[in-house]
């Protein structure tokens, strides 16, 4: 038989409080501190913190519960943690399963965020989280939704898993492809043309037009269109100055996506950019999707675009900065046998994103039906 309860009728519920903060030490001295959803990774915390002056703990196997901003988020207890005003410790009643709870919270975290308040962070308090109505079947049926929702989710984490596996091989592939003594060369040796968008574009957005890329819309090795803006401009010097073209890549120059950088897809060509974006066009010795994928590498260029903010009070980069970005440059033969194997992981990598798509929608169906009663 099946119950709805108020989440405070069937769970305790800690809310955690800040420790004095003459308490804090990164010396390992005293209790592990989750101060907050930034404490968290996977599914346990993973603390920077500790405190010798906790006023709230949490106990092994509770849930620790984000409930300012990143609502909802949530990790296991997997040992006794000082508790900080960002989180709070939810300790289930005899009558509830602990995973079903941990099911149930994830079903209804977008319910829990929309309750936030405050100008600055979003937060809710004991009350937003105990008026909170769960389902409450016998254990055994709980039991059993928790253990199908576990299985599904282990299908998602092992199909996550092998996305980061394919990235990860495409990472290590770029360095093993280089001939032993390719020379490392300036950027701009190989490099026809470098410029950004100006200012004032915002007096041509229109409803159609031509694309219009923002920095927001430069993701690593794509563009992303889910959001696009458009723009109607003039015919004039300046428009077509910051018109891309097939074989451009961009590269992010300012704010905090700084440094984000993706080849521009033959759709996209006639498009213009934003000021906060760099048109890179690569001379023919360099393969725009070769250029691409390593200033998009971590030991590549994004280290270098990492140095040259060093010190710098606004993030930003200079035409000259990029210029003189140092990389290997082999032969077109070496350089287009790369783009052909990268390709194929890119789409091994779509294969496995549309994969887990499938596999994320059924664990949300079977979430809907299962806290409806219907599973």
């Amino acid at each position: 038989m099946w119950t709805t309860k108020r989440l405070d009728e069937v769970c305790s519920i800690v809310m955690g409080q800040a420790p004095p903060g003459e308490g804090y030490n990164l010396d390992g001295l005293g209790w592990p501190l989750v101060a907050g959803p930034g404490d968290f990774e996977g599914d346990r915390p993973v603390v920077k913190k500790f405190t010798k002056h906790a006023a709230k703990l949490s106990q092994r196997g509770e849930i620790i519960l984000g409930v300012r901003a990143s609502i909802g988020a949530k990790v296991w207890s997997d040992r006794i943690y000082a508790l900080g005003r960002g989180v709070a410790g939810l300790t289930p009643a005899e009558e509830v399963d602990s995973r079903y709870l941990w099911h149930w919270l994830t079903w209804c975290a977008p319910e829990l965020s929309a309750k936030g308040k405050g100008a600055t962070f979003k937060q809710v308090n004991r009350q937003d989280i105990g008026e909170m109505e769960v389902p409450v079947p016998g254990l055994a049926e709980q039991r059993r939704i928790a253990d199908l929702l576990d299985r599904v989710d282990t299908l998602r984490a092992k199909r996550r898993e092998a996305g980061a596996a394919v990235a990860g091989l495409a990472k290590g592939m770029f360095w093993e492809w280089l001939p032993l003594g390719t020379p490392e060369v300036a950027l701009g040796e190989h490099l026809d043309f470098v410029t950004s968008g100006g200012r004032g574009w915002a007096r041509y957005y229109s409803q159609v037009g031509h694309r219009f890329i923002r920095s927001l819309d430069v993701r690593m090795q794509e563009i992303d269109s889910g959001d696009a803006a458009y723009v109607d401009p003039p015919d004039n010097a300046e428009a077509r100055r910051t018109r891309t073209k097939v074989g451009d890549v961009l590269l992010t120059i300012t704010g905090s996506r700084i440094g984000r950088v993706a080849p521009l897809p033959r759709s996209l060509d006639g498009s213009f950019v934003s000021q906060h974006v760099a048109i890179l066009r690569p001379s023919p010795r360099l393969r725009p999707e070769f250029l691409s994928f390593f200033l998009g590498m971590e030991d590549g260029g994004q280290r270098q675009i990492s140095q040259a903010q060093y010190g710098q009070t606004k993030p930003g980069l200079n035409f000259e900065q990029i210029r003189a970005f140092m990389m290997p440059v082999p032969s077109l033969d070496v350089q287009d046998d790369f783009c052909n194997r990268l390709n194929g992981l890119r789409d091994l990598k779509v294969v496995q994103r549309r994969a887990l798509g499938e596999l994320d929608a059924l664990f949300a169906s079977l979430q809907h039906r299962a806290f409806r009663g219907e599973l």
